[in-house]
């Protein structure tokens, strides 16, 4: 799983084996190690109505409502976006998507990305 932070934004890109564990088991979750810390970063299908963006202890969780979740594993639809309102003056984007090759890096492995859900006349630049 990708994350990408930018101005007031953040963005999970999923591969296709990470899509199938959330389907299956609800959460899908990965981390970063730092010198004294671990970061951690999951997707969580909860009953709720609504996105729900969290960060304590270390962990960023979206939770995502189960029929929100649900429509977007099961189609083509290619992301899932939410707008939050922190306060009157700041907003965070909050950016799910599958993850998509990159015709720049040809080193990467494509296998477990959604190469059938690009657009053909992007020339890959779409990550």
């Amino acid at each position: 799983m990708k994350l990408r932070f930018e101005n007031k934004s953040i963005r999970f890109r999923i591969r296709k084996s990470e899509l199938q564990h959330l389907k299956q088991h609800g959460f899908v979750k990965d981390e970063v190690a730092f010198p004294n810390e671990v970061l951690t970063y999951e997707l969580r299908i909860t009953d709720i109505s609504e996105i729900t963006p969290a960060f304590s202890d270390n962990k960023i969780t979206i939770h995502l409502p189960i029929i929100k979740a649900n429509d977007w594993l099961d189609t083509d639809e290619v992301g899932i976006y939410k707008l939050i309102h922190i306060n009157a003056d700041e907003v965070l984007d909050i950016v799910i998507e599958k993850d998509f090759p990159c015709k720049d890096r040809p080193e990467e492995d494509k296998s477990d990305t959604f190469t059938e859900l690009v657009d053909k006349d992007s020339k890959g630049k779409v990550c």
